[in-house]
């Protein structure tokens, strides 16, 4: 059996691969952080054309009925509110984000799976229920009193996820003392507490012991990326999701505002802001960082009833800026470099893997040397 000529020099094709990977890290940092960069000072913008179209071609009466210190209160609060998710879209506060998403999300899929099991391995008796005989006639058909399985992943979808599914701490907790799907009274939006709560995600830092309870740890470091193209990758939507989970709660936030203003007379709950970012809802034709959903009860059939909230989208906010669709398309081009040696890292692997293998097969079949007599 032959051995491949280069098969001597697997390791180091690996480790220039990674060393190529390490040398390219700062560079998707800097992609990264010129698109928060971007994002922050036009971000104040969009959301105040939002609420501007949602007040004046929405509720025109509504808005214009209000005192005059209301209407500042108003614009101060959404403001302030814009702000502080601002001084939070940073690299660093987005990696502490998503590892709490990625931890919480890890503690809910252990809780799903215990449940799993407890569902599968249910004896056949319910509480207070007689025992059932140890042996059935062949042929008989034993009817269980249990309801189906209840996991988490069987109950809870789109209107369920990250926004308190059974079994999960509070949902992906932005922070380690208030968690914004803890206060899941969403009727009672006049709550300031609960305001807060929506923006105040990673104010305090998780500590050392917090952040090596998971697996990911060494995926998740403040000032540090991944040295693997695999998990440059997750790292990658790990930061994709907790960019887009800072503007959903910051949505919500305002959504809340509104309410509390007196310009609209309903709150989307998070769950359902979630829904349509995810795609499981339609929504109805509406201008950029406004969601208009369709209602499924008609007063009459000329018209179909709908409510319109604020959904901020980085989508739709790429679409109106051109330096932030620039910035993302940087973030693509680096992307598709990182997913190229991923697959070359793996092929190596594979490749180095095969060439072990086959070396341990060599010698364990080369015959053993008889003691000299």
């Amino acid at each position: 059996m032959s051995e491949p000529s280069d098969a001597i020099d697997l390791p180091g094709q690996l480790q220039e691969l990674t060393q190529q990977l390490a040398q390219s890290n700062p560079e998707l940092y800097r992609h990264f952080a010129l698109y928060l960069q971007v994002l922050r000072q036009v971000l104040p913008q969009r959301v105040q054309q939002a609420c501007f179209h949602l007040a004046t071609q929405i509720h025109p009466q509504r808005y214009a009925a209000l005192p005059a210190e209301r209407r500042r209160l108003l614009l101060s609060q959404i403001e302030e509110l814009v702000n502080r998710c601002s001084s939070r879209l940073t690299v660093e506060q987005l990696v502490i984000l998503a590892a709490q998403m990625s931890k919480e999300r890890q503690r809910r899929e252990r809780h799903e799976r215990q449940q799993l099991l407890e569902d599968l391995s249910w004896d056949g008796e319910s509480p207070g229920s007689p025992t059932e005989p140890d042996h059935l006639p062949p042929g008989s058909v034993q009817i269980a009193l249990a309801p189906p399985l209840t996991g988490g992943s069987f109950l809870w979808g789109a209107l369920g996820r990250e926004a308190g599914a059974p079994g999960a701490d509070g949902g992906d907790g932005d922070d380690g003392t208030d968690h914004e799907e803890e206060d899941d009274d969403e009727n009672e939006p006049t709550d300031d507490r609960f305001v807060l709560a929506l923006t105040a995600e990673g104010e305090a830092s998780p500590t050392p012991a917090e952040t090596a309870v998971t697996g990911e740890a060494s995926l998740w470091q403040v000032g540090r990326l991944p040295e693997d193209p695999e998990e440059v990758l997750r790292w990658m939507d790990g930061m994709e999701m907790a960019l887009g989970r800072r503007l959903r709660n910051l949505s919500h936030a305002i959504n809340v505002e509104l309410l509390r203003g007196g310009v609209s007379r309903s709150l989307l709950p998070v769950s359902l802001l979630d829904a349509v970012l995810d795609g499981q809802l339609e929504t109805m034709a509406a201008p950029a960082n406004l969601m208009r959903l369709p209602l499924p009860f008609s007063p009459s059939r000329s018209t179909q009833p709908h409510t319109m909230a604020v959904l901020l989208r980085g989508v739709e906010l790429e679409l109106e800026e051109p330096r932030l669709r620039s910035c993302r398309r940087r973030l693509q081009q680096h992307r598709q470099e990182v997913r190229r040696m991923a697959q070359q890292f793996r092929r190596l692997q594979r490749r180095l893997r095969i060439h072990q293998a086959e070396q341990l097969w060599l010698q364990d079949i080369r015959p053993t040397q008889s003691p000299s007599d």
